[in-house]
Parts: C-alpha cells; sequence; structure tokens
C-alpha cells in the first residue's frame, strides 16, 4: 500500500485523536485501543518508507490459557 506522507500524518493524527477519546470500559473497548496502537504503528512505518504490514511489531497478547502441550512444567521437563 503506497500513501503519501501527507495522507499518513493525516490518518496518524486521526486514530491518535481516536485514541485521546476512547474509554476502556471492557475487553471489547481494549482490543479496539491494541487495534488502534497497530494502526498507528503501521502508519509511521509507512512514513519511513517501510511496509507497514511487514514491519516488526511486539507480538500481540495471548487470549486464554496455554494449550496443554506448552504448559510450564512440560517445558521444564
Amino acid at each position: 500500500m503506497s500513501l503519501s506522507r501527507r495522507c499518513a500524518e493525516t490518518l496518524i493524527d486521526l486514530v491518535e485523536i481516536k485514541l485521546s477519546c476512547l474509554e476502556i470500559t471492557d475487553r471489547e473497548d481494549l482490543r479496539e485501543k491494541e487495534l488502534l496502537l497497530r494502526c498507528v504503528q503501521e502508519l509511521k512505518a509507512e512514513v519511513r518508507g517501510e511496509n507497514g504490514t511487514t514491519a516488526a511489531f511486539a507480538a500481540p497478547k495471548r487470549r486464554g490459557r496455554r494449550p496443554k502441550h506448552l504448559q510450564l512444567q512440560d517445558l521444564h521437563a
């Protein structure tokens, strides 16, 4: 995806405005916040000239328990 620098910066501003207005009351709001933060990271990568979809980012948090085959006691056995 190719965006002009001006468009990417405008989108970053809009996402940051939405983030500042977002009130977290439940898990769905938290997921939306994480998605918006990822959007800002991708857009900033685009502005730097990188491909935003393939840029390295912090791994998203896991949801739920570890699968049984990856339990802590099995990892240290």
